[in-house]
């Protein structure tokens, strides 16, 4: 069960950095998977080791264990995820340049979490005529019943 919740610290932090930067160059989502594999195998011989030496049993120590995961897979993930223009993430946030509110929809709209403004309009218009349709349908339901 541990290993499952260090696999999805892992996915998390991979899915945060491609949401928070969502123009990435060509063959960042290779060097993001490949990452993002060799830390998990790194992970897994790490967390073996701990269980050996029997320091995995600490709840303390595998808290801690979580903590230095992330903060190391983050730090090695911002310095080599390429951007479109030629930095990296670390870069970006080393020189105070944070994501957008803009950039992060735009990386929710990627990955299909959220819809498009376009795509929610015409659903909307969908509905409201349907709605129209459905009151006329009424309407005329009633006027044959009258007579």
């Amino acid at each position: 069960m541990l290993i499952l919740w260090r696999t999805f610290l892992i996915s998390l932090c991979c899915f945060a950095v491609i949401i928070c930067y969502p123009h990435y160059a060509d063959g960042a989502l290779t060097i993001m998977f490949t990452w993002a594999v060799v830390a998990f195998f790194i992970m897994l011989i790490l967390t073996i080791v701990s269980r050996v030496i029997l320091l995995g049993k600490s709840h303390i120590f595998n808290s801690l264990f979580d903590i230095a995961l992330v903060i190391v897979f983050l730090y090695i993930l911002l310095n080599i995820f390429p951007l479109l223009d030629g930095k990296t993430p670390y870069m970006r946030l080393k020189k105070k340049i944070y994501p957008t509110t803009q950039e992060i929809e735009t990386g929710l709209e990627n990955l299909g979490l959220t819809k498009k403004k376009e795509a929610l309009e015409q659903l909307q218009n969908s509905i409201d005529t349907i709605t129209n349709d459905l009151k006329q349908v009424k309407t005329l339901i009633k006027q044959e019943h009258k007579d």
